[in-house]
């Protein structure tokens, strides 16, 4: 009787000691994996993953010094709260003054990389940099140098589909405390709210087609396709275009064409204001009067101009851009 009972003894202190040790295992193994749960971690949006980046960026800790090449982030960064230091200079939108106040202009273009002075990342002790996805080559010599590299979408034209879901991606990366959550929840709101606006005004635009023409100077004209920044806004609205392509977002103009095009009304951008467009597009339309002319939307002056700012995107401002071009054909029809 006593050797059963100091089995049993036994076998409940081997039970506890197991136990304790199944306690001790869980305890190290959140331990472990508590350091991989508080690094910061930047995904990449479906379109950016078609492009090839599939892996997420992960960083020890909260990037404290970024710098942006590419201006299609920019806007949705400096909201969330994000330590900028250096951002590129833009033509089509103009960045808050606190926002240039804190950091460094960055002379960056893609078209000229090959130029581009690295040293400028080094001397702002950047910890992050957000590079365009056309172009790699910057910004694996950034990486060279041991600085970590984020791709956001680039091009001649960036959609509002890639905006949204570049500025989602983003917003989750940088939705870090109460605050911040609630300004990434505001900024995607506003999507919502324009597309919400874009559903009840596409009706009224549905029967309707658009040309636009994107000039540089009185002698050379481009027509957009419905992946042109602007075309792509008007068509949001319900608008047919009158020229498809789809091989580009743009095209030189066929003059003998567009005379078979017959638009409803005619959208205008190019460089500058939209008063000095204006200017420059209303004088080669009277130096070839009878052609345009013959166009009935120009003849009988169906024709918005509008400002270098829908030539392209610059990120979130896109939503400000179409508000405005909603604003812009309502009151000119409102005014017919």
């Amino acid at each position: 009787m006593i050797a059963k009972k100091n089995t049993s003894i036994w076998s409940r202190g081997l039970a506890a000691l197991l136990a304790i040790v199944c306690v001790l295992s869980l305890a190290v193994g959140a331990f472990a994996q508590a350091p991989e749960e508080q690094k910061f971690v930047m995904t990449y949006p479906e379109d950016m993953q078609a492009l090839g980046f599939t892996e997420p960026l992960v960083l020890d800790s909260v990037p404290q010094r970024i710098v942006c090449l590419s201006a299609s982030p920019v806007l949705a960064l400096y909201e969330m709260g994000a330590n900028l230091v250096g951002i590129p200079t833009s033509r089509v939108v103009t960045w808050p003054e606190d926002l240039v106040a804190a950091t460094e202009p960055v002379q960056f273009s893609a078209m000229s990389s090959s130029d581009f002075d690295y040293e400028c990342i080094v001397e702002l002790e950047a910890d992050l940099v957000l590079v365009g996805s056309s172009s790699t080559e910057v910004g694996e010599q950034i990486e060279s140098l041991g600085i970590p590299v984020y791709y956001v979408f680039a091009g001649h034209t960036v959609s509002y589909d890639n905006i949204k879901a570049q500025t989602e991606a983003l917003v989750k990366a940088f939705s870090l405390d109460e605050a911040s959550t609630a300004k990434g929840e505001e900024i995607m709101g506003r999507f919502t709210a324009l597309e919400e606006r874009l559903a009840s005004v596409q009706p009224t635009y549905t029967d309707k087609k658009a040309m636009v023409l994107q000039s540089s100077d009185t002698a050379n004209h481009y027509i957009q396709t419905e992946r042109g920044t602007l075309a792509s806004m008007a068509a949001m609205m319900g608008f047919g275009n009158v020229y498809e392509n789809e091989t580009s977002s743009m095209t030189k103009l066929d003059f003998e064409q567009a005379l078979d095009y017959n638009p409803d009304l005619v959208l205008c951008v190019g460089g500058g204001t939209a008063e000095e467009h204006k200017a420059l597009m209303e004088q080669a339309f009277s130096e070839n009067e009878a052609y345009w002319n013959s166009i009935d939307a120009i003849k009988n002056g169906n024709v918005i101009y509008l400002p270098v700012e829908f030539c392209s995107t610059a990120g979130i401002h896109v939503i400000d851009n179409i508000n405005e071009l909603v604003d812009c054909i309502e009151a000119f029809y409102a005014e017919k």
